[in-house]
């Protein structure tokens, strides 16, 4: 970037003189980052070396125009969660790597993996909703993950998992979302419970993910695309580069599924209304079309519904990158080194954008959608060339699972007062207690 009269004096809120704004961050994230984009305006200092954008154009900025100039937050801006996690797969990598990792997984996740998708969702949840009995009080987050965990590990690795196997995925994806949400960062030697408990899990899954590489169903294209992807493709991979892209894969699919599908629902219980609309349709749908990807399109409405509610509760809530040279946003200088954030949660519900921006509302998506809204407004499954591989496959999962759940039943919050968002690495529903009621 050529010298230029930028401003240096960004706008933010002053803090902690020791802490800066890390409190008010860590005890509620999201009111944070709400208030600091109506109080601060377009580019934000949130603290030393961190800035948050929230104008549309310079979110498309970020992450289409100049994504060559951003990378990953670096070792040293987030050292022990990236260490932890899994730093060789596709998602955590950056330039060439990325490009090679992307290439080899890109064509696994086709059209056909959407139609294959739809009929194993279908079949799935039909399994869970012939357990369900009218007035069972359940958790629904826990039913749903036992259908999306068996969903993803089918879609992608061609058998279902044993429910132990099941179990052990599951047991593995808590404690990394956990490690999120730690507002302190300390030293990799230091044995806090938290990383003691992720190393044991991680130790666990191994044995599963080892399993799955060298299963049968890794050599067969047509029974395990995304497995046999990753196996077979080029670059070949080292053996941690295939658990990090097999575990990052399983979490990343089933979290962004089971999330939207609890959020959805819980959106239906608040609106019965629209929740009838969403009955009729689907029984219509389920009555006219085969299972499998063209009931899809026989559901437009229950489409819209998702869609709506990707935007009140996208599961990725924050994305952020390393500036990886001086840059300027809304004419302000952001040095290189800085960690530039924009929160899919300012976005979605900024009311300079939005039409009632906090309601529910559907029919904003019927036909061509909102014509208006920019595209750095809505972004669940984030822009540009490091956009979700799976959004498709994800959106499908959801579209159906949510059409077969409220055709049978609908949904009544036992407890409503105690559900609301928790967020760590995805934006997780706590408290969704339901009860199944015939209509």
């Amino acid at each position: 970037m050529t010298a230029a009269p930028y401003r240096t004096d960004l706008p933010g809120p002053a803090g902690d003189k020791y802490l800066g704004n890390l409190h008010a961050f860590s005890s509620d994230p999201l009111s944070f980052l709400t208030d600091c984009s109506r109080r601060y305006g377009d580019v934000v200092r949130l603290g030393e070396n961190n800035v948050l954008l929230t104008d549309p154009g310079d979110v498309e900025k970020m992450l289409v125009d100049r994504d060559s100039l951003f990378s990953k937050a670096s070792a040293d801006t987030r050292r022990g969660s990236r260490r932890q996690g899994f730093p060789h797969s596709t998602m955590n990598s950056d330039g060439d790597r990325w490009k090679a990792k992307r290439h080899r997984l890109q064509p696994a996740f086709g059209r056909s993996l959407s139609t294959r998708a739809a009929e194993i969702v279908d079949a799935q949840g039909e399994k869970l909703l012939r357990t369900w009995r009218p007035g069972q009080a359940r958790t629904l987050q826990d039913d749903i993950a036992v259908v999306t965990l068996r969903l993803v590990t089918q879609l992608m690795f061609g058998d279902e998992f044993s429910d132990r196997d099941t179990a052990e995925v599951a047991r593995l994806v808590a404690p990394i979302m956990d490690l999120s949400t730690s507002p302190v960062l300390l030293p990799e030697w230091v044995p806090t419970p938290r990383k003691l408990r992720i190393r044991r899990s991680m130790a666990r899954i191994d044995r599963t993910l080892h399993a799955l590489a060298v299963s049968p169903a890794a050599n067969d294209p047509e029974r395990a695309p995304v497995l046999h992807a990753l196996v077979h493709g080029a670059p070949a991979p080292s053996p941690e580069e295939l658990r990090d892209e097999l575990a990052t894969l399983i979490m990343a699919g089933f979290e962004t599924t089971n999330d939207a599908v609890v959020w959805t629902s819980v959106l239906l219980a608040r609106h019965p209304r629209i929740a009838e609309r969403v009955r009729a349709e689907a029984d219509a749908a389920f009555a006219t079309t085969p299972a499998g990807l063209s009931r899809m399109e026989a559901l437009p409405y229950t489409h819209a519904v998702v869609r709506e509610a990707l935007r009140l509760y996208p599961p990725v809530w924050l994305t952020s990158r390393d500036a990886r040279e001086d840059l300027d946003f809304g004419g302000y200088l952001i040095p290189a080194g800085t960690t530039v954030t924009v929160s899919q949660w300012v976005a979605h519900r900024d009311p300079r954008f939005w039409e009632e921006a906090e309601a529910f509302r559907p029919e904003r998506w019927l036909g061509d959608g909102p014509s208006s809204v920019p595209r750095g407004s809505y972004f669940p499954f984030g822009l540009g060339p490091r956009v979700c591989v799976g959004a498709a496959v994800a959106t499908t999962e959801t579209v159906h699972l949510v059409a077969d759940i409220w055709r049978r039943f609908r949904l009544e919050l036992t407890t409503p007062d105690h559900v609301h968002p928790r967020p760590a690495l995805a934006l997780q529903p706590v408290g969704v207690e339901v009860a199944p009621r015939p209509w």
